[in-house]
């Protein structure tokens, strides 16, 4: 990806919308494992799960106020998604999925390298089923802009990633719970996404958008302090993984991924949790990877550590 263009960054979000909240028909269940959660000093929100599991087990972590929200890449990374925790900007519902599939629509990712697919809404209504069902309706106001089928297919699949690690995070599914996604517009079903795709059937997530390489923790415009884990997955699409550590042009710190075995899970790779000590000030933290037709996948993010006390 290319270097982010600032270390300080402010979303800009306008949403003054009242997100409509459906009766969600669980109680509390266990996410994940403690094999899939950060170290207590993430910078990021707190338990957060691994990179993008296979279609029926999402590994997004445990209970938090922050909401998951899953983002499409630019330029090399423009058919993957990436995901960023960030505090709603509504908050006149206690539905967590419901608030994360507003942000998909409403918020402006944190990293300048990521972006969305989908108009803004002001009204966003979900329900959660006990077989693991869920329920989006949206306006057709979401779905203004007009794409390409294949772009058409990203966009739903931002919205399908969001959803289920939202239901996940939250407590209200298990993540080994299999998960479809229902996706209305007026409350009506079969209606043609962003002029494309077909709504008749429920929607799973696809694990081929899931980023080949990913830089998880730190994430973009957080402020740790040190020391800090950097944390980050790797597909087994891509080898010759690197991470950097960076001031200006200057590598700080820098180190290798370990391949994944033969016969990894192509949907799971490698992860790498490393502690780093790093001295007060800005950084840009980068991994990167090549597929075997040489194209290099990408990640960075820009933070600022925070001197001690």
């Amino acid at each position: 990806m290319r270097p982010s263009r600032r270390v300080q960054r402010r979303r800009s979000l306008r949403a003054t919308a009242a997100v409509v909240a459906v009766s969600l028909a669980l109680g509390l269940a266990a996410c994940g494992t403690a094999a899939d959660r950060p170290g207590t000093n993430s910078a990021a929100a707190p338990g957060i799960g691994a990179a993008p599991g296979n279609t029926g087990e999402a590994l997004d972590g445990v209970a938090t106020e922050q909401a998951p929200v899953y983002w499409v890449g630019t330029g090399d990374q423009s058919g993957y998604l990436f995901r960023e925790f960030g505090d709603p900007e509504d908050t006149s519902t206690a539905d967590p999925v419901a608030q994360a599939a507003a942000m998909v629509t409403q918020s402006t990712p944190d990293d300048p390298d990521y972006r969305t697919l989908w108009s803004p809404v002001g009204t966003v209504g979900t329900s959660v089923s006990p077989d693991g069902t869920i329920t989006v309706d949206l306006p057709a106001a979401a779905f203004s802009t007009q794409l390409s089928e294949k772009d058409a297919r990203l966009a739903l699949q931002q919205m399908v990633y969001t959803v289920s690690a939202a239901a996940v995070t939250a407590g209200l599914l298990d993540a080994s719970t299999a998960k479809e996604v229902r996706i209305l517009v007026d409350g009506q079903s079969g209606f043609k996404a962003f002029g494309s795709v077909d709504l008749s059937q429920p929607l799973t997530r696809d694990s081929s958008l899931a980023a080949p390489v990913w830089l998880i923790d730190p994430q973009t415009d957080s402020n740790p302090g040190s020391p800090l884990t950097l944390y980050l997955r790797a597909l087994p699409v891509v080898h010759d993984v690197r991470w950097e550590v960076l001031q200006g042009d200057r590598t700080v710190k820098s180190g290798k991924v370990q391949a994944a075995s033969p016969g990894t899970d192509p949907t799971v790779g490698t992860e790498l949790r490393t502690t780093l000590e790093l001295d007060p000030g800005d950084y840009r933290i980068k991994v990167t990877g090549t597929d075997d037709h040489g194209t290099e996948f990408s990640d960075d993010h820009v933070i600022t550590v925070q001197p001690a006390g």
